[in-house]
């Protein structure tokens, strides 16, 4: 009865004494990270990368993010003509800017909505769904009208750009034209008339005039011999004038057109005169002229006020 215990306790020794074998080195080694490093990293907060930069795989090394990412809603351009009406959405309970191509718009409605000009814009906000009617016109010059009617939906403020279409074509003004308190000889001014004449030459209707057919009054005259000038055009802006005009040289030699010599219209001062594409002419050559006209400052008028000597001056 004995014998069997020895063989188990044997047994019991001999596995407690033999070694296990270890597993295979895969031959990675993996460096100890410092406590001090993961303490700095538990610290910081959570960066978010912009979803540009993840998908075009950039490496933004900078350590600066992207900005985030906006939805603009640009301007709208409408064309307009006169006598028929437009008809433009507009935002309910914000404020709508709309750019005429008037220097001074004027804007007549029966509206409820409420408007404001500013320069050559109008600025409409209404707090009702119903459309707005409203004509848009230049101040003291009723003869071109623009006929809208807003109607208000639940959208962004928008901003709407009118163009003149057909024979009163022109583009909404970038800027308004000069007005009566500027200084004939103020810089602005002088620049307004370059920039006129600039848009002339590129064919185009400069900002805040309207274009019309030159009447019999409306001519372009040059004191100089063998020189033909036909006007075919007036340009309105206001307290400006414009007056282009074909000149064209009928001598048998060269000639030089001297600006100095021509003048436009009647009873108004003239302000700048240029030629393009050339002031020098060969014989059968033409060019066009640009006559700029401001109206003579009226007269002041007279009060005389009583002496207090008595009729003694």
């Amino acid at each position: 009865m004995s014998r069997p215990l020895i063989h188990v306790l044997a047994f019991g020794t001999l596995t407690a004494t033999t070694p296990l074998h270890a597993a295979e080195d895969p031959g990675i080694a993996l460096p100890p990270v410092p406590r001090a490093l993961l303490l700095a990293a538990s610290d910081q907060l959570a960066r978010i990368r912009h979803v540009s930069a993840e998908s075009s795989g950039e490496d933004r090394s900078d350590g600066v993010d992207p900005p985030a990412a906006t939805l603009s809603l640009g301007p709208k351009t409408v064309r307009v003509s006169p006598g028929t009406t437009a008809i433009v959405e507009v935002a309910i309970d914000h404020l709508n800017r709309i750019v005429t191509p008037f220097a001074a718009p004027q804007v007549r409605t029966v509206s409820s909505a409420t408007t404001q000009v500013d320069g050559n814009a109008v600025y409409v906000a209404t707090a009702s769904e119903e459309p707005v009617s409203l004509f848009i016109t230049e101040a003291g010059d009723t003869a071109t009208a623009i006929s809208l009617t807003l109607a208000p939906r639940h959208i962004p403020p928008r901003e709407v750009r009118l163009v003149l279409t057909g024979a009163h074509e022109r583009a909404a003004a970038a800027v308004a034209s000069p007005r009566e308190t500027v200084a004939r000889d103020d810089q602005p001014y002088v620049e307004h008339i370059a920039a006129s004449f600039r848009a002339l030459a590129q064919n185009r209707v400069p900002a805040g005039f309207s274009l019309h057919p030159a009447g019999r009054d409306e001519g372009v005259t040059c004191r100089q011999l063998g020189l033909v000038v036909t006007a075919a055009q007036v340009l309105d802006g206001g307290r400006l004038r414009i007056f282009p005009a074909r000149a064209k040289s009928q001598g048998k030699l060269p000639t030089e057109l001297e600006e100095r010599t021509c003048s436009a219209g009647s009873g108004g001062l003239v302000a700048a005169v240029a030629a393009w594409p050339s002031v020098r002419l060969a014989p059968g050559e033409e060019t066009e002229l640009y006559v700029a006209v401001r109206p003579r400052e009226p007269d002041p008028e007279r009060r005389d006020r009583p002496s207090l000597l008595g009729g003694k001056r």
